[in-house]
């Protein structure tokens, strides 16, 4: 007989108790006055972990927690057979899993994840698209993106270089759209939705000088985005990557949540990464297509530098997008090659 803790369901406070295993029950006796017998089916009880106290699970929801031992442990778990009851059990089981669940968890997050993504971006139908980019639309507009203030002379030209540049690509995406915002919380940027509009802020218009050239690159920059369906994989990637570390992790105690936080904005964050690198070489793919300077991209990216406070390489971990001056490189790599050619058959 040994001592124990009975608590009452929906209570926080405990009762002394004994309990014994005879005869293939558990016997409990609550403060020497009441007495329950029981059968193994008739509780429920925790995988035994080291040599913390037993956690019983009575038939009413009151729970008893017996201090662990041999007897009760053989009694409690001797119809376990489960993978994981032998794998607790075995110190070289432990051991191995120790070892394997990194190599799992890399092979999760950079192959199977984005594979999962990847295919289920390319099934969704453009109708469901087009409904997520119209309420994304919608809901920017009431509250960070306001009207154009470029003038309408500025606007008709750039939209006519636009579908000038779109008339000339074979894309996958059906249809294609430009349109122009103020958005002081922005700043000088440009995005893609998932059906096809791009979106181009004043201040990225002013910050390039209106030049056609290097907004023509960027808008490239943002098709890319939306044929390679960033918009949708990234929502993939992040529901699958919160499912996966709440899987994993999700019953640690809260002393892991700022870690968890923080681990599941880097993963997303380096998914975002690997989109604009895909974004960028489709730009620059084009460009060259199209008889362009690569190295045109490059310069819009230059004056997007131009505008970042901090380009460090300790930042950069937890930026969405990769460092601006290695995609700068890359691109005046590529112009560089390009005018090489050139070059090449001038000669010829």
């Amino acid at each position: 007989m040994q001592q124990a803790l009975y608590y009452h369901s929906g209570g926080v406070t405990s009762s002394a108790a004994t309990c014994e295993i005879s005869n293939n029950r558990l016997h409990v006796s609550i403060e020497a006055r009441s007495h329950i017998s029981l059968e193994r089916s008739d509780i429920s009880v925790k995988s035994k972990l080291g040599d913390l106290p037993r956690e019983i699970i009575l038939p009413d929801g009151d729970m008893l927690v017996c201090p662990s031992t041999p007897a009760l442990d053989n009694w409690l778990d001797k119809n376990a057979s489960s993978v994981m009851h032998r794998i607790e059990s075995r110190a070289s089981w432990l051991i191995g899993s120790i070892l394997l669940v990194p190599v799992l968890l890399y092979c999760l997050f950079t192959v199977l994840i984005p594979y999962v993504a990847v295919s289920l971006a390319a099934h969704l139908p453009y109708g469901v698209k087009q409904i997520a980019s119209e309420h994304t639309l919608s809901a920017l507009d009431h509250t960070v993106l306001d009207t154009t203030t470029l003038s309408q002379e500025d606007v008709k030209t750039m939209r006519t270089s636009f579908d000038n540049v779109l008339g000339q690509l074979s894309t996958k995406n059906p249809h294609y759209r430009v349109l122009f915002r103020a958005s002081e919380t922005f700043g000088p940027n440009a995005f893609a939705l998932p059906d096809g509009t791009i979106v181009f802020t004043d201040e990225l218009v002013r910050l390039v000088k209106n030049d056609q050239a290097l907004l023509n690159a960027i808008l490239l920059h943002e098709v890319g985005h939306v044929e390679h369906e960033h918009a949708m994989r990234l929502v993939s990637e992040s529901l699958f990557t919160t499912l996966a570390i709440s899987y994993f992790f999700g019953d640690l105690s809260g002393a892991l949540e700022a870690f968890l936080g923080v681990g599941s904005t880097v993963v997303q964050n380096k998914f975002s990464q690997a989109h604009e690198w895909e974004s960028d070489n489709f730009a620059i793919e084009q460009l060259q297509a199209l008889g362009e300077d690569p190295a045109d991209f490059a310069s819009a990216m230059r004056a997007l530098q131009s505008m970042m406070p901090d380009n460090s390489e300790a930042n950069s971990w937890f930026q969405s997008h990769p460092m601006l001056e290695a995609r700068i490189q890359n691109a005046e790599r590529a112009g560089k090659k390009r005018n090489e050619r050139l070059a090449e058959k001038a000669v010829d």
